[in-house]
Protein backbone atom coordinates (compact mmCIF):
# COMPACT_ATOMS: atom_id res chain seq x y z
CA UNK A 1 0.00 0.00 0.00
CA UNK A 2 1.59 3.34 -0.94
CA UNK A 3 1.29 6.27 1.72
CA UNK A 4 -0.80 8.48 -0.50
CA UNK A 5 -3.36 5.93 -0.06
CA UNK A 6 -2.90 4.50 3.26
CA UNK A 7 -3.43 8.65 4.55
CA UNK A 8 -6.83 8.21 2.09
CA UNK A 9 -7.65 5.10 3.95
CA UNK A 10 -7.00 6.18 7.06
CA UNK A 11 -9.15 9.24 6.22
CA UNK A 12 -12.19 7.58 4.87
CA UNK A 13 -12.01 5.45 7.77
CA UNK A 14 -11.95 8.71 10.38
CA UNK A 15 -8.73 7.84 11.91
CA UNK A 16 -5.76 10.61 12.67
CA UNK A 17 -2.29 9.49 11.57
CA UNK A 18 0.39 9.90 13.94
CA UNK A 19 3.67 10.29 13.21
CA UNK A 20 6.65 9.87 15.51
CA UNK A 21 10.11 11.56 15.39
CA UNK A 22 12.81 9.88 13.83
CA UNK A 23 14.92 7.75 15.88
CA UNK A 24 13.61 8.85 19.15
CA UNK A 25 11.71 5.47 20.80
CA UNK A 26 10.77 7.45 23.71
CA UNK A 27 7.85 8.70 21.05
CA UNK A 28 6.22 5.53 21.57
CA UNK A 29 7.19 3.45 24.61
CA UNK A 30 4.56 1.28 24.54
CA UNK A 31 4.81 -0.02 20.94
CA UNK A 32 8.38 -0.03 20.98
CA UNK A 33 8.41 -2.19 24.00
CA UNK A 34 5.86 -4.42 22.30
CA UNK A 35 8.01 -4.76 19.23
CA UNK A 36 10.43 -6.21 21.34
CA UNK A 37 8.71 -8.56 23.31
CA UNK A 38 7.62 -10.12 19.71
CA UNK A 39 10.79 -9.37 18.32
CA UNK A 40 12.04 -11.71 21.03
CA UNK A 41 9.66 -14.39 21.21
CA UNK A 42 11.36 -18.04 20.47
CA UNK A 43 8.89 -18.48 17.38
CA UNK A 44 9.48 -14.92 15.61
CA UNK A 45 10.35 -15.74 12.06
CA UNK A 46 13.45 -14.34 12.13
CA UNK A 47 13.31 -14.42 7.98
CA UNK A 48 9.82 -13.35 7.91
CA UNK A 49 6.81 -14.73 6.76
CA UNK A 50 6.16 -16.66 3.93
CA UNK A 51 2.74 -14.91 3.08
CA UNK A 52 0.35 -12.51 4.72
CA UNK A 53 -1.68 -15.71 6.09
CA UNK A 54 1.43 -16.70 7.70
CA UNK A 55 1.59 -13.26 9.55
CA UNK A 56 -2.06 -13.09 10.55
CA UNK A 57 -1.61 -16.56 11.97
CA UNK A 58 1.33 -15.60 14.07
CA UNK A 59 -0.18 -12.46 15.14
CA UNK A 60 -3.13 -14.11 16.36
CA UNK A 61 -1.55 -16.53 18.00
CA UNK A 62 1.33 -13.87 19.96
CA UNK A 63 -2.28 -12.24 20.81
CA UNK A 64 -3.42 -14.93 22.56
CA UNK A 65 0.09 -15.73 24.43
CA UNK A 66 0.48 -12.09 25.19
CA UNK A 67 -2.64 -11.84 26.88
CA UNK A 68 -3.41 -14.90 28.34
CA UNK A 69 0.01 -16.04 29.44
Amino acid sequence: MKGASMLETLRRLGVTASFSRPRVSNDNAYAESLFRTCKYRPDYPANGFTSIEDAREWVLSFSRWYNTE
